[in-house]
């Protein structure tokens, strides 16, 4: 089956060179403006644009007073801040970037007003708590400005129809109107003031664009760059409902991105409580996936791996879960956007995948592959005590709850068997089995782990007291073995012990088990990198 080539679309540099033109433009803007202010050039505009005064207790200044009050600088940097957190929240990490830089921007204009130090028109509203620092810039226009550039990103961002960002951006824009014309009614600003913070608010909004990275939060602002013709080749995701609160929200996120690359309508699969990926991904290969997109933890991507192994079909990530593993390993990003722009940018690599066969504490034969990691004893039995709503709270510290309750595990008998070599019989608490070398909290328990090297990486933990958790520590950190933990590789490894003890596949429990077979399949899975 042929597949097309993953080419750059031409709108990244152009976006980019258009986001890095409007920043310069808007401070050079700003700077001209304030030297024209400090130097007394628009004493003229301010004196032609008299504010009419209006009386403290009349109706119309209690209006524009209360007005005022609701675009304070705080309320706007509170705002911002709330919606940065929940943006990071849905995995759109880069736009939360962009919206902590713009709120910084409304304290900075209190700030630089401050410093400045324009004196104020003469008003029956000084009193007021709106009166906040110098009148140049105004610190409320320069925030409601950021507030209206927040507001039009997040519509753009949510992968909302062209209607809806218009009908937002004329009622932001209304709303930074009537605020600049309450400042200047009200006699808080001149009108050179007024100019200044909106000018300051958009060189806000742009320098946190170009923080943020204008490409993932904007990748489809006027359409700049779409193919001229269609692509014969189509994506199928395979997604956890349960990871997503906003699953709208994804589809839009994905379909922006396959629209601009010109590929043919996407295929949605999703997973359930009784099948964590198998079947979806066999049915995405039936249906003739070019690139099967998964998004979930590390229980889906398991299941889809295993599936997609040895049949060259791409697999990208969507990190969703808490772990995230492979991605981590990888490097692929966690946040959501530039996974998805990585998805279709990146290059691919093969990997390899673990194929386990294990006698079940029932003494049934089980099968499965694993592409991260596998245990028996101590790991697994923290896995089975890890609170799953703790997760969604304190996400990998409920690992080391579980950890805790967990500190004096009990250990088995077990007989170990690389390759074709002689067996090995030990008193453990924990095999440890690596693809990768990075596991939960980024802790490298494998330092020399490749996952495309062909071998099986493995640790037996021995501790004989609670100072050798210690030692593991140090190994942790300086990559070499620690009395009471060894590591060594191999391309098969056989494991049994005595009694059925609990086992665990890529973080998720699997039961128990009492001999374990990994065999590497080396390079059966391609995954799509970045660069």
């Amino acid at each position: 089956m042929a597949r097309s080539p993953r080419r750059s679309s031409p709108s990244q540099p152009r976006l980019l060179t258009l986001e890095l033109s409007a920043a310069a433009l808007s401070l050079l803007a700003l700077c001209a403006w304030t030297w024209l202010v400090l130097t007394g050039h628009t004493a003229a505009l301010d004196a032609r644009l008299h504010a009419p005064g209006l009386p403290l207790r009349s109706v119309r200044g209690q209006l524009a007073e209360a007005f005022s009050l609701l675009t304070h600088p705080l309320l706007v940097l509170l705002a911002v801040l709330a919606v940065a957190v929940f943006s990071y929240a849905r995995r759109m990490r880069r736009l939360a970037i962009a919206l902590v830089v713009a709120a910084v921007g409304a304290p900075a204009a209190v700030a630089l007003s401050a410093w400045l130090g324009v004196e104020r028109p003469s008003t029956a509203f000084a009193d007021s708590v709106s009166n906040l620092g110098g009148a140049y810039p105004s610190s409320h226009v320069a925030a409601v400005t950021i507030g209206a550039w927040v507001t039009v990103t997040l519509v753009r961002a949510h992968r909302r129809p062209g209607s809806s960002v218009l009908a937002w951006s004329l009622l932001v824009g209304c709303l930074a109107l009537l605020t600049a014309v309450a400042q200047w009614a009200t006699g808080l600003a001149h009108g050179s003031d007024v100019i200044g913070g909106a000018l300051l608010g958009v060189a806000v909004a742009n320098l946190a664009l170009l923080a943020g990275g204008v490409r993932p939060i904007l990748v489809d602002w006027a359409r700049l760059g779409l193919p001229a013709e269609q692509v014969d080749a189509h994506a199928a995701v395979i997604l956890n409902p349960t990871k997503f609160d906003d699953l709208s929200l994804l589809r839009r996120r994905v379909e922006a991105t396959v629209l601009e690359r010109g590929w043919r309508p996407t295929t949605w699969l999703e997973t359930s409580t009784q099948d964590p990926g198998h079947e979806a991904a066999r049915r995405a290969l039936a249906d003739g996936a070019d690139l099967v997109l998964v998004a979930g933890g590390d229980g889906t991507v398991r299941a889809v791996s295993a599936e997609l192994a040895g049949t060259g079909v791409p697999m990208a990530l969507l990190p969703s879960g808490t772990g995230n593993l492979l991605a981590r390993n990888l490097g692929v990003p966690l946040d959501t956007d530039s996974a998805l722009d990585l998805a279709f940018r990146g290059r691919t690599r093969p990997i390899d995948v673990v194929a386990v066969t294990w006698l079940d504490g029932e003494g049934a034969t089980r099968s499965e592959r694993f592409a991260v990691m596998a245990g028996l004893g101590l790991d697994a039995q923290i896995m089975e005590d890890t609170n799953d709503e703790l997760k969604k709270v304190i996400r990998s510290g409920a690992y080391a709850v579980a950890a805790v309750q967990n500190a004096v595990p009990d250990p088995f008998h077990v007989t170990i068997t690389l390759d074709e070599g002689d067996s090995e019989a030990r008193s453990a608490v924990m095999v440890l089995m690596g693809n990768v070398g990075t596991i939960t909290g980024r802790m490298t328990i494998f330092p020399e782990a490749r996952p495309d090297d062909g071998l099986l990486d493995l640790m037996v933990a021995s501790p004989d007291r609670v100072t050798d958790w210690a030692r593991l520590g140090t190994q942790i950190l300086t990559g070499r073995d620690s009395e009471g933990f060894r590591t060594t590789s191999a391309a098969r490894v056989l494991i049994e012990t005595d009694d059925p003890v609990p086992f665990e596949l890529d973080g998720d429990t699997v039961g128990s088990a009492r001999r374990v077979e990994a065999v590497t399949e080396p390079g059966a899975l391609t995954v799509v990198v970045p660069r």
